[in-house]
C-alpha cells in the first residue's frame, strides 16, 4: 500500500531485534500490522487474504483521507 499512496509510511521491524518496539506494540505474533490514522488505531495480526488485509487498513482513514488518496494515485 505505501507503493501507491505517498500518505503511507510502511516499516518492517524484527520484533526480536527491537523487543521494545515488541512490548510497545504488544506483539504476541507475526506478521503484526499496526495502521495509523485519522479514526485511530487498528492491529492486523496474522496473514489475511489480500482484500481483507486492504479493508481493515483502510479502515483506520477517514473517508477524506480515502477520497484524497484516491485522487493522488489517478
Amino acid at each position: 500500500m505505501a507503493f501507491v499512496s505517498p500518505s503511507i509510511t510502511a516499516y518492517a521491524v524484527e520484533a526480536t531485534e527491537y523487543p521494545d518496539l515488541a512490548r510497545k506494540y504488544h506483539v504476541s505474533g507475526v506478521p503484526k500490522t499496526v495502521v495509523s490514522g485519522d479514526d485511530g488505531e487498528i492491529e492486523i495480526l496474522g496473514a489475511l487474504p489480500q482484500d481483507a488485509y486492504i479493508d481493515q487498513a483502510l479502515s483506520a482513514l477517514s473517508p477524506t483521507a480515502l477520497h484524497e488518496d484516491t485522487k493522488a494515485t489517478k
